[in-house]
């Protein structure tokens, strides 16, 4: 009698201290969940330090969920502490192992929002190799290689799914978009064609065939397209938004402003929304409203490179071309493919009489395949008057005069070229790095 009631008392002891346990564990759940709740709404209400402190105080309960780490780097990256972001993303890691999907998803996600565009393409890619990408994420990939010009990575990358749906739209869209920026631009236009020929509701082909119209300077056409865009997907925000930089082009700002407007009040926080409004009341003329959106982003985030890039629109316009030069170049530092930024610094450098720059800022265009048909033409304009890369500059040019034979300034280029072709072999200059450079 006396062992059963020791063994008894034992029991309701191990039970007295079980029940404890659990107790303290449903405390660390609720204490967690309402500091990840006070610092989220934080975080949405424009408060990121006050955020930080909660997530901070969420991992001091929880100091082994890795999902906590990554928002506190959220929260660290939009008060503009890189260094801090880094940090808990790497503390993330370390928590979680590198194995763990869910947590590489959400640190390429959060890796992308900082612009850190190669630490998360190589973090992508990783999960790619293990087989943990889904298909949308295997095109995102593509088109993140393909940008920085790793086209054979992103037709490697691509194949994941064409080797297993190889009628997929979607796939041979992006198979369009890599080819265009291999500079195969007559069977990318050949495949878009044919994709909107058999599915005129393909939204994804229709929106990149405007892309390369508006490159083009076919505005006409590029209207068109986004206008013929599925009706279901017409108030989608890159949609809306490639329609306005269209309406821009074409000098119809106020349209433009009008289509910005409403997107703006559906997402108040939307970055690149409220930069290229900006951009579209600077070209309005209301300079100091795109002033106060521009203030207004670099609050919530101070990298934003369409920010960066209004602002040194504003300055240009002003004739502060050192000051707008900077300005592009911090844009380029957070987006090195930034083409909005390359595509004045060559201006600024030709007015500022540096010709060997403005060339290495054409060709890095050219090389990504994001150069017009003026920017083509000012390249062979270089190339006639240093002789370098005559047969780049001859084809560039030829390429003009077949769009308008007896343009006299397009034919004196080519005689120049040809003149130095028979002089001396062409030469040299290759891509090189913009001078205090930092999409």
């Amino acid at each position: 009698m006396r062992r059963l009631t020791v063994l008894l008392v034992g029991a309701l002891a191990l039970s007295a201290c079980e029940e404890a346990e659990k107790a303290r564990e449903r405390k660390k759940i609720e204490t967690t969940v309402d500091f990840v709740a006070q610092g989220r709404a934080e975080l949405s209400a424009g408060r990121p330090e006050a955020a930080a402190r909660e997530f901070k105080q969420a991992i001091s309960a929880s100091p082994e969920d890795a999902s906590l780490y990554l928002l506190l780097a959220e929260a660290y990256n939009a008060a503009g502490n890189e260094a801090g972001a880094t940090l808990t993303l790497k503390q993330a890691e370390s928590v979680s192992g590198v194995k763990d999907p869910s947590i590489r998803r959400q640190r390429a996600e959060m890796l992308i929002k900082m612009h850190q565009v190669k630490a998360a393409t190589v973090e992508l890619m990783s999960m790619r190799d293990d087989d943990l990408l889904t298909d949308p994420e295997i095109l995102s990939l593509s088109r993140l290689l393909a940008h920085s010009g790793k086209i054979t990575e992103a037709f490697k990358t691509l194949e994941r799914i064409q080797l297993r749906s190889p009628d997929d739209v979607e796939a041979k869209t992006m198979e369009a978009e890599i080819l265009f920026l291999k500079g195969d631009v007559l069977l990318a236009a050949k495949l878009m064609d044919r994709l909107l020929t058999e599915t005129p509701s393909l939204t994804s082909a229709r929106l990149l065939r405007a892309r390369y119209f508006l490159n083009e300077r076919q505005l006409e056409q590029a209207e068109q397209d986004v206008s013929m865009v599925d009706p279901k997907d017409a108030k989608r925000t890159d949609v809306v938004t490639l329609r306005a930089r269209v309406l821009n082009e074409l000098g119809r700002s106020d349209e433009a402003a009008s289509l910005l407007e409403r997107l703006v009040d559906e997402d108040p926080k939307d970055a690149e929304t409220l930069a290229l409004l900006a951009e579209t009341r600077l070209l309005q003329g209301k300079g100091g409203d795109a002033q106060v959106l521009v203030d207004q982003i670099l609050a919530m985030e101070p990298r934003w490179a369409r920010a960066l890039y209004v602002r040194g629109r504003a300055l240009e316009q002003q004739e502060r071309l050192d000051d707008a030069l900077n300005d592009y170049q911090s844009a380029l530092l957070t987006d090195s493919g930034f083409v909005p930024a390359l595509k004045r610094i060559w201006r600024i450098q030709d007015k500022k009489g540096n010709k060997a720059e403005a060339i290495d800022t054409l060709e890095l265009l050219f090389f990504h395949n994001d150069i017009d048909a003026e920017e083509k033409v000012q390249l062979a304009r270089y190339y006639a008057e240093t002789w370098a890369n005559v047969d780049r500059g001859l084809k560039l040019i030829n390429e003009a005069l077949r769009k308008d034979p007896k343009n006299p300034e397009y034919l004196k280029i080519k005689a120049k070229l040809a003149k130095g072709g028979a002089k001396k072999p062409s030469g040299g200059g290759g891509i090189q790095i913009i001078r205090g450079k930092g999409r």
